[in-house]
């Protein structure tokens, strides 16, 4: 049992990481319509797709820059080229670099909205090409000969430091990569990036690591920063490897704690100097309203001020991005409109029509952004645009039209659309690397107003003219003045401006063209609309969103005629200086496209690129008469579309009859993904009569799995899936199982057999989703039949209809109820029943593309211990779960972990019909049982499972002296 626990073990985890590569390990899709080329330079091989091709030639470049600076800084060099990966398939802001023996990148082109994102002159991939390049070099500088396994005793790479690092290396300090985000939270007094209680985590995670990285460069410079990335030590005095925490006890006084300790006081003297300079909240004079949702990403007032659109996530453990719109009245009514891939740019068309943008599936199943409009009359969503890339919209000039911004292959286009005939007209005609945000129609100026960010890193309000196609620039200067609010009566514009290094509120006159300041806060501000008459005082007021805390967004209606605390900000340089240091060799922030530096050209060979991820073995002993080696191997392709991964254990005095191993080959070259098999392995451990059994199988399989664009929805996920399987089947033990006369003996066979299955599920994310989920629906139509070919010895034929859902009751208090139906045909084997198991089998949530069926899946009604088999069975569980205990907060060995605790009330009913039982009984069988159970999470190395302990009795013998069924189980509280 525990070689076949940790072939389990080592599956579940190898196949995770693997299928964490390639760009579909985001997008869900593959892509076969891509055809892949290759251009080589000095140190790179740049993929791309042929479609955008030209990009090369940037990408080189860039590249070749990095490298020369980088190789320089860190005094790192390669012997072997870089694999830089291109793609424009998705609209993902995004790249990642993997430490594996032979380093890749994968990374995503052609994007408009990025500069939202992110702030500076530099464009897309001159950042995104560095950033990834500097982790490559941080990898090899710190890769030690144990590959991924030094990682199990040592920390190479923490996080905060490894994103440190690339942005010292290749990026400027500057308010969206770090000052906002480092600010906020030593003035909150809370730098706990891994806290899991402040959508802002992650960005802390990368402005500490950032401003340390730049604090120790300066404090000690570069030559120290390279020498505590060579810094090793050696394993059992041999293998040498590299620990972030032992370097730095080498490297600096007082190690990474003393240097921490100076980093804290010094950027608090910085932050608080400049805090006393500027405004708090409390300055806004204005009552804080709390709309629902922890955290808030987007707000938009309507024209006629009655309602507010926000855009907000419900809480860090229940991270679901919903959009409502509430009264701005006194009754606060909150009405949810939607939820999902909503993004940040909500706009109203009139007071009932609000207009925003999803990310949604689009042509070849690509994730793009499209503009949608919803009806609050009709309660109704629309899609206005199909495959076209389009967000921001807003209100046009006429009641029936609106403006958006459409991604051109990188290029931010404006284009205006009549809702009444859908037709589009485009208005800017950009071409290069030009990105445009947040278009807004100036009736006053009859002109559009734009965030335009040009290839030459410029960041401007322009107003353009939508007759004539000129343009006005309204804010000359580098200030990155960003989303724009009209004031109620057209005359003024508010926005936001990132020129103190946070968000801050300016407003523009466009009568007098003067800039005035509205808000100076320390944490910044943020508007979201301009009021009218708010609170009937016939003052208007502007919506801020504002926050001195990380763990709770506030908005604001602050009054529009406010005075503004701004003196002369006195910075304190000697504890300002850090935000300026910069690598000896700096990477520059233009650099020009150069297909001179490309030496060969030629398509994409994807075995040619498989790349080694893992491979380690070790000693196992079961018995005197088993005990050998465990191994495994594991492979994968940048573009996932070639995987492999192999392990078994090899009995050094039975090899023969006691050796055992799996093989695994999926391919992604097509829409569907295929999964091919061959295996010599104990599989379907299940529980038959009051015996375990597993059933040696030598055979293949070949699975596909092809997920459905028609069922998708936010958080709701359907596919298609086929198996073909040729095997032998071997029962070990059967001896076990001949003392019954009602039991059958489980048998040898051949088996040839095709499963076909169809699933939908939906589930929205929650923290306790593995013990107590809040919501959830599934079903699944499977029918696998085997035939007497290739030698088979079976004909039969099985049907499954399994259903189930989650709802609520009472507060977080669940109702689960599952139903389940099969039907059986033909001469089946003993051991592939169905009906009803004695005992609990274990039930865990696992990837689709693991290849082995671990164990059996019958049901089991609590309350009984009797083995029942059928030709056909309907089950059905009704469960009460109450949530107990939000955590045991206990850990065993460092790596198990004890977490939450349910309550469950249930109740199991079932009926078998031409049923047997293991005491005799035949004909219709009918079971009810009824009981109480304690579910717990329990994570190992973190993979998180449900466990049970409870009680049940047959329902007719409930309060009774009839002895209960106490049972512990391993089983996933959702049935797949």
């Amino acid at each position: 049992m525990f070689r076949k626990s940790i072939l389990f073990i080592t599956i579940s985890f190898s196949v995770q990481l693997l299928l964490a590569q390639g760009f579909n390990s985001t997008s869900g899709r593959n892509h076969p319509e891509l055809n892949w080329q290759v251009a080589e330079t000095e140190h790179f091989l740049i993929m791309y797709p042929e479609r955008i091709a030209g990009i090369e030639g940037e990408a080189a470049a860039i590249a070749e820059h990095t490298y020369e600076s980088l190789s320089k800084n860190l005094e790192v060099t390669f012997d072997q080229k870089i694999r830089i990966y291109l793609s424009d398939e998705d609209e993902v802001n995004n790249g990642f670099a993997v430490p594996f023996s032979r380093p890749y990148t994968n990374i995503w082109v052609n994007l408009n909205d990025y500069s939202e994102i992110w702030t500076g002159q530099e464009k897309w991939l001159r950042k995104v090409i560095a950033h990834e390049l500097a982790h490559i070099f941080h990898f090899e500088a710190v890769k030690s000969p144990l590959g991924l396994l030094q990682y199990t005793f040592a920390n190479p790479l923490p996080g905060f430091w490894t994103e440190g690092l690339a942005q010292y290396e290749t990026e400027k300090w500057d308010s969206q990569r770090g000052d906002r985000w480092l600010r906020k939270a030593i003035f909150d007094d809370d730098l706990n990036y891994s806290s899991g209680q402040s959508i802002e985590d992650g960005r802390l995670l990368y402005a500490l690591g950032n401003s340390q990285l730049r604090y120790f460069a300066e404090q000690y410079g570069d030559t120290s920063l390279a020498n505590l990335l060579q810094h090793r030590k050696k394993l059992f005095g041999l293998i040498r490897y590299h620990d972030f925490g032992s370097a730095f006890e080498e490297t600096v006084d007082g190690g990474y704690s003393g240097f921490y300790d100076r980093w804290q006081k010094h950027v608090n003297v910085y932050y608080n100097t400049v805090a006393s300079q500027m405004e708090r909240t409390d300055s806004l004079h204005a009552d804080e309203f709390s709309f629902p949702g922890q955290f808030y990403f987007d707000a938009a007032v309507s024209p006629d001020d009655s309602l507010l659109a926000v855009l907000s996530l419900t809480s860090m453990s229940r991270p679901v991005r919903r959009l409502y719109v509430t009264s701005t009245d006194s009754s606060r009514q909150n009405t949810l409109i939607g939820e999902g891939a909503i993004n940040s740019d909500l706009n109203w068309l009139d007071p009932q029509r609000l207009l925003y943008s999803r990310m949604v599936r689009g042509k070849h199943s690509s994730l793009i952004n499209d503009v949608f409009l919803y009806d609050l009359e009709k309660e109704k969503e629309t899609r206005l645009t199909v495959n076209r890339k389009a967000k921001f919209p807003a209100a046009g000039s006429s009641q029936n039209q609106i403006g958006y911004i459409v991604n051109e292959g990188g290029t931010g286009n404006l284009f205006v659309m009549n809702l009444e005939t859908r037709k589009e007209e485009k208005l800017t005609d950009y071409s290069g690397d030009v990105q445009l945000l947040w278009p807004l129609w100036i009736e006053q100026e009859n002109a559009w107003l734009v965030h335009r960010f040009t290839d030459a890193g410029d960041r401007n309000l322009v107003l353009i003219d939508p007759k004539t196609r000129s343009e006005k620039t309204i804010d000359p200067e580098q200030v990155d003045n960003r989303k724009a609010i009209l004031s109620p009566d057209g005359s003024k514009i508010a926005y936001i401006s990132l020129r103190d290094e946070v968000p801050n509120v300016f407003i523009y006159d466009f009568e007098s063209g003067v800039e005035s300041r509205f808000t100076n806060l320390f944490t910044g501000g943020e508007v979201f609309g301009w009021v009218a008459d708010f609170d009937s005082t016939g003052e208007e007021h502007l919506v801020i969103g504002a926050s001195e805390t990380r763990t709770q967004d506030k908005l604001h209606f602050v009054s529009a005629g406010r005075e503004v605390y701004q003196p002369e900000l006195n910075l304190p340089q000697t504890y300002a200086s850090w935000r300026l240091q910069s690598p000896t060799n700096e990477i520059p922030s233009d650099i020009k496209p150069n297909p001179d530096l490309i030496t060969d050209r030629y398509s994409y060979n994807a075995f040619q690129n498989l790349t080694h991820v893992a491979s380690f073995g070790f000693p196992y002993y079961s018995d005197a008469n088993d005990w050998g080696i465990f191994a495994t191997s594991n492979w994968t392709e940048p573009l996932a579309k070639h995987t492999i991964s192999g392990g078994g254990w090899l009995s050094i005095p039975d090899p023969l009859d006691k050796s055992y191993g799996a093989l695994s080959y999926i391919n992604n070259q097509l829409y569907p993904t295929l999964t091919f098999s061959v295996y010599q392995i104990p599989e379907n451990g299940q529980y038959y009569g009051e015996e375990f059994l597993f059933e040696e199988y030598t055979g293949a399989d070949i699975a596909i799995n092809w997920p459905l664009d028609v069922f998708s929805s936010s958080y709701q996920y359907s596919s298609w899936s086929a198996r073909f399987r040729h095997y032998s089947t071997d029962p070990m033990g059967e001896n076990r199982f001949t003392s019954n006369p009602n039991l059958a003996t489980p048998q040898n066979a051949t088996v040839t057999d095709l499963q076909l299955s169809w699933q939908i599920k939906k589930q929205r994310p929650w923290k306790n989703n593995s013990y107590h989920p809040l919501d959830g629906t599934g079903l699944r139509l499977s029918v696998k039949g085997s035939e007497k070919i290739l030698g088979s010895d079976t004909r039969t034929l099985t049907s499954d209809i399994h259903g189930y859902t989650v709802q609520p009751f009472l507060g977080l208090n669940r109702i689960f109820l599952e139903v389940r139906f099969q039907s059986q045909w033909g001469n089946n084997l003993p051991q592939n029943y169905i009906g009803f198991s004695r005992y609990d089998n274990v039930d865990i949530s696992l990837p689709n593309d693991i290849p082995l069926q671990l164990f059996g899946d019958n049901e089991r009604i609590r309350g009984y211990r009797e083995f029942v088999t059928g030709k056909q069975v309907a089950f059905g569980s009704i469960e009460y779960r109450i949530p107990f205990i939000p955590s045991l907060q206990t850990q065993i060995l460092g790596f198990v972990r004890l977490g939450g605790v349910s309550i469950s009330l249930f109740s199991d009913s079932g009926i078998v019909w031409d049923a047997r039982s293991e005491s005799g009984a035949t004909g219709t069988i009918q079971r009810w049982g009824a009981g109480a159970e304690l579910k717990n999470e329990i994570s190992i190395a973190g993979l998180s499972i449900s466990h049970a302990f409870g009680v049940a009795q047959p329902a007719q013998q409930l309060f009774t002296d009839t002895k209960s069924d106490m049972y512990y189980r391993v089983q996933a509280v959702v049935p797949f």
